[in-house]
């Protein structure tokens, strides 16, 4: 990843830290792909795919998210603010996002969105990975945020054209699970002593799971799926991406005290509170028509992933047939774990091709 970071201050003062790919050579119509990574994994994981970005005539912008490397932490407001389930909290967030898409808009001055059909050139796919699609998510939800002026919303209109939401675990989207869950979750698991956590969260989340309800025929896993179709019960599967890691890679890669905040928004107010923009967000026609109405989501799913993950996308697969609200895609990574990105960084971007300029 490119060193030092670049670091934009935002006019609450707030700084976002970043890398950024730079643009195709000789390209007036690149797309702009701003990623938002999730928990602990900070944006120095996702390094790989600037170097795949040029020959897809894509631009990678990767975004510390706050209380990571470069970037503010939050304030003891802001930390009471999430664990009250404060919708406020998540639009003052997004606004930031927003904020920071308008000064690289400004600085970068990148091609403005055109969209013939389904397929982008030029504009911007925000992108969410894991527990970061609860940004992503909370942009199309939080209608008519009163922290986006009407200036930055027309902005953001010429330019936006997707949301790319990308192995988004099922607290992402704030639903709850079934009673009889019993799979296994890292911090919950009272026999852990705190210096443990690192070491066995990390290669739980990057390992390799065989779920029963994977349908080898779609290379998908099936959306009429209960949560005991899922390989979850163990605290570890198989070839964690985490164990290829060096020391320096880990010291770069992973920030375990942002975990801290982190999992509060896994607790029931926060969890309440995105499921209500997260509702609003893709499963509202009338929310859908009324804030960026011409914006779709592309899903891109794991097959090999955490059972959160899992259970993420049989549910919103499940939700988006039932009521289907804004324009959804789904396109799944067949073979892959949460961290393809990383292993397979060239195949990753082909599937992030795709979600912006779709293949027929």
């Amino acid at each position: 990843m490119p060193t030092p970071y670049n670091t934009y201050t935002l006019p609450d003062g707030i700084e976002l830290s970043f890398t950024d790919s730079g643009a195709p050579p000789g390209s007036d119509d690149y797309t702009t792909i701003v990623v938002i990574h999730g928990s602990v994994f900070n944006a120095y994981q996702f390094h790989k795919v600037h170097a795949e970005a040029h020959a897809l005539n894509l631009r990678t912008v990767l975004v510390h998210r706050r209380d990571h490397v470069g970037s503010t932490p939050y304030s003891a407001e802001e930390v009471q603010e999430i664990k009250d389930g404060s919708q406020p909290f998540w639009e003052r967030l997004v606004s930031q996002v927003a904020q920071f898409i308008s000064i690289f808009i400004e600085r970068e001055s990148i091609p403005k969105l055109k969209m013939t059909s389904s397929v982008m050139s030029g504009g911007i796919a925000l992108t969410g990975w894991s527990a970061g699609c609860q940004i992503a998510l909370s942009m199309l939800g939080t209608v008519q945020n009163p922290f986006i002026s009407d200036q930055l919303y027309s902005l953001l209109r010429a330019y936006i054209g997707r949301v790319i939401i990308y192995d988004p675990p099922h607290v992402a989207f704030g639903y709850p699970l079934p009673a009889d869950n019993k799979n296994y979750i890292p911090w919950e698991d009272t026999s852990l002593k705190p210096e443990d956590i690192p070491a066995i969260f990390s290669n739980w989340v990057s390992s390799f799971y065989d779920h029963p309800c994977y349908d080898p025929a779609a290379g998908s896993l099936r959306s009429s799926a209960t949560i005991h179709e899922l390989d979850g019960l163990r605290q570890k599967g198989e070839n964690p991406t985490v164990s290829t890691w060096s020391d320096e890679e880990k010291a770069k890669g992973m920030e375990m005290p942002a975990m801290i905040n982190e999992i509060l928004t896994f607790t029931p107010p926060p969890q309440a509170t995105l499921h209500k923009l997260v509702t609003k967000a893709l499963f509202d026609a009338d929310s859908a028509r009324s804030w960026f109405p011409n914006v779709s989501v592309t899903y891109i799913g794991v097959t090999h992933t955490i059972w959160m993950c899992g259970w993420g996308e049989i549910t919103t697969k499940r939700r988006h047939q039932e009521t289907p609200g804004r324009e959804m895609r789904f396109l799944d990574m067949d073979g892959a774990n949460h961290f393809p990105h990383w292993s397979k960084p060239k195949e990753f971007m082909q599937y992030v091709a795709n979600a912006v300029r779709p293949e027929k």
